[in-house]
């Protein structure tokens, strides 16, 4: 592990934390209920091992945050969690919301299409990344668990989870909510019920509505609005108690979306085929139309229209010697977008698109509940989901053709056997062991025609695939994949003194492989699989004043999922397996409360995270790189047959004249960084209550963030720089149940972009929420 930690960037600053941590370990430790007399942290108890188990305890990197500090943060959506949680990047792909744990993500969006961060909201693995976005409102904590979680969740979960624990009815009446009103037009409010029906039965319902009416840019072309949304929801929650033993909640949620999320527009410094310019580009005509931050000059109207539903039944059953558990859910998404991808004011590429996917899954756990040295538990999950897209691809890119019309049926079944053990060597070791199998089996049912003119379906490909493989028929595939891995666990946990402990780890995961239902007739992906190792040190110091955690990681990836739209057929992407990628990572997070009535908070993650082999000579995938179009040169002069798999497989001559567009070669991106993995992150953050008398407070909070900046390709071209976000509140509270809140978000009105694509029409990006600020009125009863 020494050698391990040798290769860390940060390791000077690793291995003076360490000591100076290490050396905190004679402070004196105090009992938990003299800190809480004391006014110290607030306790939080996680569910990160299917138990309920005070965070410091468990032996993995957990980021928890509570409802209270979600609000003072201003974080209110998943999209918004890397400000308060620094090792976690989100990007928005159309309806799709696309998470990074420590680097480790996938820019893969398309429908049917699971993220490699797995998302669950409690309990129930929201399969459809359309569901990964939420809207926070009968929250009680949010849980991010960092790194493999292949034993116990195991479903995807290479680079970590997400998972979102809601509030429960109980016993007494409760009544939250709050209307607000903010710039852009934006009207939100949220209100939470819930009851007791009778005896050991309650209830509950969330209702949420936001609705935004002015863009948060202008379509220059149509002369629309951009960035805007529309959206509803509602949760509800029966629990019932009917004996001490038993508990029963069945759930369900609806939700209505309507937005243009992404609005499409000319990147920065680029030009777009036709010579449609991005800002900054030299030599651009004086009076030309120019799209920046939020605008764009798009043809065509991007929007999405979303309907996602879902119910589950989770029932607890205490069997004396274990709980035996069962979760059943059923979710549904729709979704229906219509993109301008080339973000310009030429028709290049249209894609009008309808997708959805059907979800059913069943887990059952058992898990003892004995005093003993011994922990343990075993389950059983099964997953199978019915995903189709139909899309259609229209534009000058396809010459004279109408367009080119893709249909795809994805039917798959997932089943796991689980178990894992945590013995107690000594009251203050502990050994942990866990082991999963996996086995996938997908049904693929797809077509891919071009439509000419006279409205002729001509196939949209060869006989066979690009490995070979015969196609069912020209321009049809159908066929089944079968995948089966065996993933793992193994961590160590020695507690120091009741507040201090250390721990090592080692994990194993995987993310299953699959067809891409938008460009149907290529080869299937791989499944990726990761080894992860990792150390860490958890503390509550000075009476539970001050909660400080430090990891450090080291990942080994192997087949990585790569999104490339540049590879791809116009205005389609497909997936591409890197051959190894490496990750080497240092993280802390503190919490402290210095006086009763402050509270400070922060954390930062260093990440070294790099193609270990992407392309080169001998390689079955060569890295996508593109280079611009040159005036009077042929593709094949750009990308000349001797240079592939090498470092630089292009050639631009010199004084060429970019005439807009790229041309795709194919080559070695070893080395190179892995998308949407920063260097640098990091966020601090700080709440301040001032008492004014007669129950009146005055509270003050404050959120700043860092991002050093990413990458968004493996060829590292389109780059996002470093930024800066600064969030504040201010919230005047009359009594326990009334205030008012004036808040503000990206106070510095930072222009920054979350997703930049790269096709042969050229780079198009999407950029991050502008300045906002509002006021909202609160009560809660």
């Amino acid at each position: 592990m020494a050698a391990l930690l040798t290769t860390f960037r940060a390791r000077a600053l690793t291995s003076a934390a360490l000591a100076g941590l290490a050396a905190m370990s004679a402070v004196p430790a105090f009992a938990q209920d003299a800190a809480a007399d004391t006014g110290g942290l607030e306790e939080i108890v996680v569910t990160a091992q299917h138990r309920q188990e005070r965070l410091q305890d468990v032996p993995i990197a957990v980021s928890a945050v509570t409802a209270s500090a979600l609000r003072e943060s201003g974080v209110d959506t998943t999209r918004d969690l890397p400000q308060i949680i620094p090792s976690v990047q989100f990007t928005r792909s159309g309806p799709s919301g696309l998470f990074f744990v420590r680097g480790v993500g996938t820019t893969n969006a398309a429908a049917g299409e699971e993220g490699a961060n797995a998302v669950y909201v409690d309990g129930v693995y929201m399969a459809d990344l359309g569901q990964t976005i939420n809207y926070f409102n009968n929250i009680e904590r949010v849980e991010v668990l960092k790194g493999p979680q292949g034993t116990l969740f195991g479903r995807n979960a290479t680079g970590g989870l997400v998972h979102v624990i809601t509030r429960e009815p109980g016993d007494e009446w409760v009544l939250d909510g709050d209307f607000g009103y903010a710039n852009y037009e934006t009207v939100s409010a949220r209100a939470y019920v819930a009851a007791p029906i009778t005896e050991g039965l309650s209830a509950d319902i969330a209702v949420t509505r936001y609705h935004q009416n002015e863009g948060w840019g202008r379509n220059l072309t149509r002369g629309d609005k951009n960035f805007i949304q529309d959206y509803s929801g509602i949760r509800s929650k029966i629990v019932a108690r009917p004996t001490d033993r038993i508990k029963l909640i069945l759930s369900g949620d609806y939700l209505e979306n309507r937005d243009n999320p992404v609005g499409w527009r000319i990147a920065d410094g680029t030009i777009g085929t036709g010579l449609s310019r991005g800002p900054d580009v030299p030599g651009t005509p004086a009076g030309a139309v120019v799209a920046d931050d939020h605008d764009t000059t798009a043809n065509d109207l991007a929007l999405t229209k979303q309907r996602i539903y879902g119910g589950s039944f989770t029932g607890e059953f205490d069997l004396g010697f274990a709980t035996l558990t069962s979760v059943s859910a059923y979710r549904n998404t729709r979704t229906n977008s219509d993109f301008d991808v080339d973000g310009g004011p030429i028709s290049l590429i249209r894609i009008q698109f309808l997708s959805g996917m059907k979800s059913f899954q069943q887990e059952v756990r058992l898990a003892s509940t004995g005093s003993g040295p011994l922990q343990w538990q075993f389950g059983g999950f099964y997953l199978n989901t019915k995903a189709n897209n139909t899309s259609f691809f229209s534009g000058g890119a396809f010459g004279t053709a109408r367009g080119q019309d893709v249909r795809a049926k994805l039917d798959s079944n997932s089943y796991a056997a689980f178990g894992e053990a945590t013995y107690a060597i000594t009251p203050t070791t502990k050994l942990t062991g866990g082991i999963r199998y996996t086995e996938d089996r997908r049904s693929f049912d797809a077509s891919q025609f071009t439509i000419l003119a006279n409205g002729t379906a001509l196939p949209g490909g060869t006989v066979t695939n690009p490995s070979g493989q015969p196609l069912t028929a020209p321009g049809i595939q159908r066929t089944k994949l079968k995948y089966n891995q065996v993933t793992w666990r193994a961590a160590l946990r020695q507690e120091l003194t009741p507040d201090i402990s250390v721990y090592a780890s080692a994990n194993r995961g995987f993310k299953s492989g699959s067809y891409s239902l938008q460009n149907p007739l290529n080869d299937p992906y791989l499944p990726q699989t990761i080894m992860a190792y990792e150390i860490g040190f958890k503390s509550e110091l000075f009476d539970r004043r001050l909660r400080l955690n430090l990891a450090a990681f080291h990942y080994d990836i192997d087949d990585y999922q790569v999104r490339s739209a540049a590879a791809a057929n116009p205005g389609s992407s497909l997936v591409l397996n890197a051959a190894t990628v490496k990750v080497d990572g240092v993280e802390f997070e503190f919490e402290a409360k210095p006086t009763d009535n402050l509270r400070l908070f922060g954390g930062a993650t260093w990440l070294n995270s790099r193609y270990g082999t992407f392309g080169g000579a001998g390689q079955n995938f060569q890295a996508p790189i593109v280079y611009p179009v040159i005036a009077g040169q042929t593709a094949a002069a750009t990308c000349p047959a001797a240079l592939r798999g090498t470092r630089n497989p292009g050639v631009v001559p010199a004084g060429g004249v970019w005439t807009g567009g790229y041309v795709t070669c194919f080559g070695d991106a070893s080395g190179n960084k892995v998308s949407n993995a920063p260097d640098f992150a990091a966020s601090f953050g700080a709440t301040y209550t001032v008492p004014l008398g007669d129950e009146r407070e005055l509270r003050l909070t404050g959120l700043y963030a860092f991002n050093s900046g990413y990458y968004f390709e493996p060829d590292n071209i389109a780059k996002q720089d470093e930024y800066h976000l600064l969030n504040a509140s201010i919230e005047y509270r009359s009594s326990e149940h009334l205030g008012v809140e004036i808040w503000g978000r990206n106070l510095t009105n930072t222009d920054y972009a979350v997703q930049k694509i790269t096709t042969g029409t050229g780079t198009t990006q999407s950029n991050g929420a502008p300045r906002t600020y509002g006021a909202t009125v609160k009560f809660n009863f």
